[in-house]
């Protein structure tokens, strides 16, 4: 009666046919890869400070014609928090208007934008520039 229950058991175990043994292989190389990139990446990595850079351009609407288009662009290793730019309207060496603007986060390697109103029409002003003026590590 052993005899015949061993052999049952043998009947009704399936064996692995061979896509099942290379979907599993597959899977578990990926798993590996997936982890070994991360270690990698965890060891490697050097902080670093948050390299902001700021583009402008006019962007007018029929509500509001001094509108500027800001966009700051986070290219360093760490994210910046409450960042404060500020846009100067110049006539030669005098200032005739300032804007600021206050973006709360800005990631690692991303971009954020907003936009400043200006009281007065940018083409009296000889030039416009922008610079950040502050901002925190989180």
């Amino acid at each position: 009666m052993e005899v015949t229950k061993e052999k049952e058991n043998k009947e009704t175990k399936d064996p692995k046919n061979l896509l099942e043994w290379g979907v599993f292989t597959v899977g578990l190389v990926l798993v590996l890869a997936i982890f070994a990139y991360l270690g990698y990446e965890t060891y490697t990595h050097a902080p670093m400070s948050p390299e902001l850079s700021v583009e402008y351009w006019p962007a007018p609407t029929k509500a509001q014609p001094y509108r500027y288009h800001v966009l700051v662009r986070n290219t360093g290793g760490e994210t910046a928090e409450s960042v404060t730019l500020e846009l100067v309207m110049q006539q030669g060496s005098t200032v005739i208007e300032r804007s600021e603007l206050q973006i709360m986060y800005v990631p690692q390697e991303s971009e954020r934008e907003g936009w400043i109103n200006f009281s007065r029409k940018p083409a009296t002003a000889n030039a416009v520039s922008a610079r950040i003026m502050s901002y925190q590590k989180p």
